[in-house]
């Protein structure tokens, strides 16, 4: 019981120096920072098959390759290239033609045809398919009158129930007539 407890405090106090070296090791072995003066060393290089497309489409314009140090260093540098653009007059740029996304909405207008309602002729040929229908065309509604006339005629409700009653005779005899057919079979098996 007592040697476990001192070969775990041994082992606590081995993984804390191993811990404390390998810091120690971490922050000596660190990259020092590039000064200005010193050139990095290129990771990977990427070639652009299609430079003059691709640059076109985000507007950047190539620059001479004579002229990379060309940018100005101090303040008065700064201002005379100022004042010189500022003295050149500004490059005339076509104006974009406008779309118009509505041209397909706009209405087409066309004549209407007119129609002309010509007076019948009496015309000499007759058609034997042709059917003419005169009713008199009246301006005003007017009242329908049937006089004592009801929607269904008397007779005609007679004859309805007249014509159900025969029919129910002639299946209450089809009937009796079945029953008594299927009697005598059954009486005579």
């Amino acid at each position: 019981m007592f040697a476990e407890l001192v070969m775990n405090r041994i082992r606590q106090l081995l993984l804390a120096i191993v811990g404390v070296l390998k810091r120690a090791m971490c922050c000596f072995s660190r990259r020092r920072k590039l000064s200005v003066g010193e050139a990095s060393t290129l990771s990977s290089v990427s070639v652009d098959r299609y430079p003059s497309a691709s640059r076109a489409g985000k507007g950047v314009t190539e620059k001479d390759w004579n002229s990379w140090d060309d940018s100005p260093k101090t303040v008065e540098e700064h201002i005379e290239r100022y004042r010189e653009t500022l003295a050149q007059p500004p490059s005339p740029s076509e104006p974009q033609p406008e779309v118009d996304y509505f041209q397909d909405m706009a209405p087409q207008i066309s004549s209407q045809p007119k129609i002309c309602i010509a007076t019948e002729t009496e015309s000499s040929d007759f058609s034997r398919l042709v059917a003419k229908i005169d009713i008199p065309v009246v301006n005003e509604l007017e009242d329908w009158n049937e006089g004592d006339r009801s929607g269904w005629d008397d007779a005609d409700e007679t004859t309805t129930k007249q014509l159900i009653r025969e029919t129910r005779k002639e299946l209450r005899a089809q009937r009796h007539q079945n029953r008594h057919q299927h009697e005598l079979t059954s009486s005579y098996a």
